[in-house]
C-alpha cells in the first residue's frame, strides 16, 4: 500500500474518498436496528460501530481538501482485496424479502470488512506512530547521546586548553626565567665591554693625547723651522731685492748718464754738422752766384739780409730741436727699457730645447700705470722657435704691471711701443 502510496498519491486519495463514502451511505442509509425474523432475529445480527478518532477526521479533512484542490482525472484501477465469497445458499424461490435480507447480509459484510480494514489501517498507523515516536526517540537519544559526547568533547578540549594554558604559562615562566639570565648575562657582558671599551678608549686618549702633543711638538719645530726658513728668505729676498735695485739704480744712473753723455754728443755732433752744412751751403751759394751774388747780398736791402738770416737761423733751431728730442726719446727708452727686461725677465721660464742666442720682438699695449692689455702681446719678430716666442707672451702677462713713466712720456713712448726681448 505504501508503495501504492508512493507512486499513485492521487489515485490512492480517490480510493480512500470512495472508501469513506461507502462507509458513510452504510452509517447513515442502512438502519442497523430493524430485526429481521426471517433471519434470526436482532440477537444473531451483528452490530458494527466505527469510532472515528480526531487523528482520521484531521485525515479525513485533509484528504477532502487535496481532493477539492486536485484535478479529476480517472483513477486508475486500484486491486483492492475482496472478501472471500459467501457460500450462497440453495436457490430458494423468489422471495422479495429474503433478497433484500440477503442484500443487507452482503452488505453488512462488506460494511464489517470495510471497519476490518480500518481497524488494520488504524493499527498500522498506530504501528508507524510508534514507529515514528521510537524513531523520535531514538533520535532524541541520539541527540542527547551528541549533546553529551558534545559536552564531553568541549569538556575534553576545555582540560586540553587548560592543560595548554598551564602547559603555555609554564614555557611563559620557563622563558621569561631563561630571557632574565638571558638579559643579565647580556647586561654583564654588555657592562664588561662598555668597561672595556671605557679603558680601551682611555688608553686610546691617552695615546692619542700623546700623539697630538708629539704631533704638535713636531709642528711646532716645523713651524719655527719654517718661520725662520721664511726669515732667512725674507731677508735673503730683502737683501737680494736691495740689491737688484742698488744695481738696477746704479745701471740706471749709468744709462742715464751714458743716454745724457750720448745725447749731449749727439746735440754737438747734431750742431757741428750743422755748422757744417750753413757753412756748406754758404759756400756753395756763394760758388754758384760768385761775385754777383755777393754784389747783390751786399747790395739788398738791411731788411732781407735779416731775413735770410733768421731763417738760417730757424732751420739750424728746428734740427736742433729735433736733435734734443730724439736724444730726449733715446734718454728716456735708456732710462725705462732696461727696468721693463729685467722685470719680464724675472717672470721669464726658458722653454726645454731652446737654443742660445735667439731673440724675439713682441709689440705691447699698455695702460696707464704699466698694466698690459689682456690679448695685445703680438710677435712682430719671431725667433724661430715657437715655444720660445710663447714664453715671452706668458711673462709678459705675468710681469704686469710693468715698469713705466708717467704723462706724456708714457704717451709718447710706452703706450704702444715693440719691445725686443733678449734672455
Amino acid at each position: 500500500m505504501w508503495q501504492i502510496w508512493t507512486q499513485y498519491p492521487k489515485a490512492f486519495l480517490w480510493s480512500i474518498l470512495l472508501h469513506l463514502s461507502l462507509i458513510a451511505i452504510m452509517l447513515f442509509g442502512i438502519d442497523w436496528l430493524v430485526r429481521n425474523q426471517e433471519v434470526g432475529g436482532f440477537d444473531n445480527m451483528v452490530q458494527a460501530q466505527m469510532r472515528l478518532t480526531p487523528d482520521i477526521e484531521q485525515r479525513m479533512d485533509a484528504l477532502r481538501a487535496a481532493a477539492a484542490q486536485a484535478p479529476a482525472p480517472q483513477p486508475p484501477t486500484v486491486p483492492t482485496e475482496e472478501p472471500p465469497p459467501t457460500p450462497t445458499p440453495a436457490p430458494e424461490p423468489p422471495d422479495t424479502e429474503a433478497a433484500a435480507e440477503a442484500e443487507r447480509q452482503a452488505a453488512m459484510a462488506r460494511a464489517a470488512e470495510q471497519a476490518r480494514q480500518l481497524e488494520r489501517e488504524r493499527e498500522r498507523q498506530a504501528e508507524l506512530e510508534r514507529a515514528r515516536q521510537a524513531e523520535l526517540e531514538r533520535a532524541r537519544q541520539a541527540e542527547l547521546e551528541r549533546e553529551r559526547q558534545a559536552e564531553l568533547e568541549r569538556e575534553r578540549q576545555r582540560q586540553a586548553e587548560a592543560e595548554a594554558r598551564r602547559q603555555a604559562e609554564e614555557e611563559i615562566r620557563r622563558k621569561v626565567a631563561a630571557e632574565a639570565a638571558r638579559r643579565a648575562e647580556e647586561e654583564a657582558r654588555r657592562r664588561a665591554e662598555q668597561e672595556a671599551r671605557r679603558q680601551a678608549a682611555e688608553a686610546e686618549a691617552a695615546a692619542r693625547a700623546e700623539r697630538e702633543r708629539q704631533e704638535a711638538e713636531r709642528r711646532a719645530a716645523e713651524l719655527a723651522a719654517q718661520r725662520e726658513a721664511e726669515e732667512r728668505a725674507r731677508r735673503e729676498a730683502e737683501a737680494r731685492a736691495r740689491r737688484e735695485a742698488e744695481a738696477a739704480l746704479q745701471a740706471e744712473r749709468e744709462a742715464r748718464r751714458r743716454a745724457e753723455e750720448q745725447a749731449r754728443r749727439e746735440a754737438q755732433e747734431i750742431a757741428r754738422r750743422e755748422r757744417e752744412l750753413q757753412a756748406a751751403l754758404a759756400a756753395e751759394m756763394e760758388a754758384e752766384l760768385g761775385g754777383a751774388a755777393r754784389t747783390e747780398r751786399a747790395s739788398a736791402p738791411p731788411a732781407e739780409r735779416e731775413a735770410a738770416q733768421q731763417a738760417g737761423q730757424r732751420r739750424s733751431g728746428d734740427a736742433l730741436a729735433a736733435a734734443q728730442a730724439a736724444a730726449a726719446r733715446k734718454q728716456i727708452a735708456n732710462r725705462w727699457v732696461p727696468a721693463i727686461q729685467s722685470r719680464i725677465k724675472s717672470f721669464w721660464v726658458r722653454p726645454a730645447g731652446s737654443p742660445r742666442g735667439i731673440e724675439t720682438v713682441v709689440n705691447l699695449r699698455l695702460e696707464p700705470g704699466g698694466q698690459v692689455i689682456p690679448g695685445s702681446v703680438k710677435v712682430v719678430r719671431s725667433s724661430g722657435h715657437g715655444a720660445f716666442d710663447q714664453s715671452v707672451i706668458s711673462a709678459v702677462y705675468k710681469a704686469s704691471p710693468l715698469p713705466v713713466p708717467d704723462g706724456a712720456e708714457f704717451e709718447d713712448l710706452f703706450q704702444d711701443f715693440n719691445f725686443r726681448f733678449v734672455p
